[in-house]
């Protein structure tokens, strides 16, 4: 493999690949190309064994006469065993000519794809490393089925934007053809970047996301007009179309997006500037200062503060949005209420005081919860002073604090998930519209008896309602289009919500790894005393229980005879024995069943 260049791999090993017939949605289509010549490895060399465990290999195919010597060269190899259980991918740099290596291309490495794939592995498992499936997506790697070029740096960015892509807003699918002739449809792929209820995984900005090593710079210092039209495939550099200045050279982007600059301008960074993240937001810090009379049959009376980034004051009244929320008991929610508390009293210095409308019943025992959620909105603007987002929330982060109703003390709600897990792929969770950011505010809302039945009413949407337990909802939309049946939640704004399908969802990880999303130990059984059903709208309307730990299970596991199993264990008696065998340290523990 060799590197011609600074920038680019050219690879030394070409062979023609002919087009053939495919089948796309269920239609016959001709190949784009004839025949190609495309990059790959060698074959028929010879393997020569030196020692137990060290071999030489010699290639068949010979280097040009003519090859740069002094510049840096790639030796690249793929390894595996178990039936690709195990596999590696082991690259040798080295300068031909001798000295040492100056010049690696490294803009993105194996660990930043790992924090969503978990690991990666392309090619039936046999591209783990990102410099490894650099050698063959060079420039000179097209699919002669669909004429798409195959460059990494250009067929990364288009399929990770995939339903968002500018051309398949527009209506064509991207999709290339592979071994066997099969189709990989990336037209319904979407970032799990910086998720809302109105803008679904349809954030991009994030380029750190993938470029996170900070000593790798060029990402954003050399930017490529492959890299950039992958993206906004709607541009047309030549002819200027979509592109403001006009026509452009091909790689003449340095002239005018440098490096860094004002947020919203022509830098690389600043056009790719996130308006939640903007530094013109004066930002927004929550706290629960105090909890009053959250006994049985009072209404509590909650003291909190609002105050922007700088610890300046903010008044209740000037928030676009500002509610308390209060949910118990804490050993597993069963109950929430939400009121408005912009007219709450103010005490000075952004301190405000609230009593709720609601009353804590006479029966209710344990523990509550109180939380704060809330924005105001501002207009962004680029630095010439036009609107980017005229009414970017600008939310704070929601602080959850606990009290007692009959405990001696307040007992928190168990931790089974934390944010930052999310934010390992999700980059900024904020769904509903950014106000919500916290899963320990989250579970309280989505509680075993929430299911989605008013806004089925009001959209008059199919019934029966379907129910968003925390448990029940994340497990669901992670198993995304394996989940084998619809997977459609109605949400948006109360007076005109909406279907959101979760069904597309390609989830990227390994789903058996449960500590990618759970505290350490959170996920096993038995679960904590107290823990209720979950209540499964029936199409009579009457609800139906769903033992708690198949509530879980069955988020996953929706094939047979997995569902059978778990109805067969509680058959007759209305209780789980689950922890019998799957228990912690048993023979079919979820830890050791889902060990990968």
């Amino acid at each position: 493999m060799g590197k011609n260049g600074e920038s680019d791999y050219q690879n030394y090993l070409l062979s023609k690949v002919a087009g053939k017939d495919y089948v796309y949605k269920g239609e016959t289509r001709k190949p784009a190309l004839a025949e190609i010549l495309q990059p790959g490895f060698d074959q028929g060399g010879v393997l020569a064994k030196q020692r137990p465990g060290l071999f030489t290999y010699t290639f068949k195919t010979a280097l040009p006469s003519n090859f740069a010597k002094s510049v840096t060269h790639v030796v690249g190899g793929e390894m595996t065993r178990g039936t690709r259980r195990y596999a590696a991918n082991p690259l040798s740099e080295f300068v031909p000519a001798g000295g040492k290596v100056q010049v690696r291309r490294n803009l993105a490495e194996t660990a930043s794809c790992n924090s969503c794939h978990d690991p990666m592995r392309a090619h039936r498992g046999t591209a783990r490393e990102i410099g490894y499936c650099a050698l063959c997506h060079t420039a000179q790697l097209t699919d002669p089925e669909t004429g798409e070029n195959l460059d990494l740096k250009y067929f990364l960015h288009k399929l990770h934007r995939g339903k968002h892509l500018p051309s398949v807003e527009a209506g064509k699918p991207y999709f290339t053809v592979g071994l066997n002739q099969r189709v990989a449809d990336f037209s319904t792929i979407v970032s799990p970047q910086s998720v809302t209820s109105e803008t679904i995984y349809k954030d991009y900005r994030n380029c750190t996301s993938c470029h996170a090593n900070p000593k790798v710079a060029s990402w954003k210092t050399l930017p490529s007009s492959v890299g950039c039209v992958s993206c906004h495939d709607d541009v047309d550099l030549r002819s200027g179309k979509k592109h403001g200045p006009g026509p452009s050279a091909e790689d003449a982007c340095v002239n005018c997006h440098r490096p860094e600059g004002p947020e919203f301008g022509p830098s690389v960074v600043g056009a790719h500037t996130f308006p939640g993240d903007s530094i013109q937001l004066p930002g927004m810090v929550f706290d629960i200062l105090k909890i009053e009379g959250g006994k049985p049959g009072s209404n509590p009376v909650v003291t909190f503060s609002l105050k922007d980034k700088k610890g300046e004051p903010v008044n209740a009244a000037q928030m676009n949005n500002l509610s308390l929320v209060l949910a118990w008991p804490t050993v597993d929610y069963q109950t929430e209420i939400i009121e408005d508390v912009r007219k709450a009293a103010p005490q000075g210095n952004g301190v405000h005081e609230y009593k709720f409308r609601y009353t804590i019943p006479a029966e209710a025992t344990g523990s509550g919860a109180v939380a704060i959620q809330g924005y105001r909105v501002f207009a962004v603007k680029r630095p010439n002073g036009t609107i980017v987002e005229k009414g970017q929330r600008n939310a704070g982060m929601n602080v959850v604090k606990y009290f007692s109703i009959t405990d001696r003390e307040a007992a928190p709600r168990r931790k089974a998930v934390k944010t930052e897990n999310c934010n390992v792929c999700h980059v900024k969770l904020q769904p509903h519209g950014e106000q919500r950011n916290n899963t320990e505010f989250c579970v309280m809302c989505h509680n075993a008896n929430h299911t989605d039945a008013d806004k089925r009413k009001t959209a008059k949407g199919p019934m029966p309602a379907e129910n968003v337990h925390f448990k029940r909802l994340i497990h669901r939309i992670h198993t995304g289009r394996n989940l084998g049946e619809s997977n459609i939640i109605y949400g948006g704004p109360a007076v005109k919500p909406v279907p959101v399908s979760f069904g597309e969802i390609r989830f990227p990880g390994d789903r058996r790894n449960c500590a990618k999303c759970h505290e350490k130990g959170a996920n096993e059984l038995p679960l904590p005393d107290g823990v209720i059903a979950t209540q499964m709208p029936q199409l009579d309307g009457t609800t139906k229980p769903m033992t708690p730990i198949v509530s879980a299970c069955v988020g996953c596991h929706t094939k047979e005879p997995a569902k059978a199993h778990m109805e067969a264990q509680i058959a007759g008696v209305g209780r789980e024995s689950c922890v019998v065998c799957h228990g912690a340290g048993r023979e079919f523990s979820v830890e050791k069943m889902h060990r990968r």
